[in-house]
C-alpha cells in the first residue's frame, strides 16, 4: 500500500507565506492509496462519474466517445453520484471499482 503524504516543503512554506491553509485532510489524505499507472486504456472498461450538475453528463460523454474512438474501450459504465455537493456513495465507489479499469470524473455548471 502506498501512503501520501502532504505537499512538499517547498510548496508548504510558499502557501503558509501566503497565509493559505493546506486544503488537505491528513487523515483522509492517508487513507486513500495510489493504484498502478495503466500502460494503456485500450480494450478497458472505463467508469465516468458525473456530479449531476448541468454539463457534467455532457462533458463525461464527449470524453468517452473520445477514449472510445482512440482506445476502442471494452465498456463504459455512466453514474452520477447522488448529490453534487456530496462525495459519491461507498456503493458507487465500490462498483465502479470492481467494474472499471479506470474512472473519470467530471465537474460542471
Amino acid at each position: 500500500m502506498v501512503t501520501l503524504t502532504m505537499p512538499g516543503s517547498d510548496v508548504e512554506r510558499r502557501l503558509e507565506a501566503l497565509d493559505i491553509k493546506i486544503p488537505i485532510d491528513p487523515e483522509v489524505l492517508n487513507s486513500w492509496r495510489a493504484v498502478p499507472r495503466l500502460e494503456s486504456l485500450t480494450g478497458k472498461v472505463g467508469g465516468f462519474l458525473g456530479n449531476k450538475k448541468a454539463n457534467a453528463e455532457v462533458l463525461l460523454k464527449d470524453v468517452k466517445e473520445l477514449l472510445d474512438q482512440r482506445f476502442e474501450l471494452k465498456d463504459s459504465i455512466l453514474v452520477d453520484k447522488f448529490i453534487y455537493s456530496r462525495p459519491a456513495s461507498d456503493e458507487i465507489i465500490e462498483s465502479l471499482a470492481s467494474e472499471c479499469d479506470f474512472v473519470v470524473t467530471a465537474i460542471a455548471d
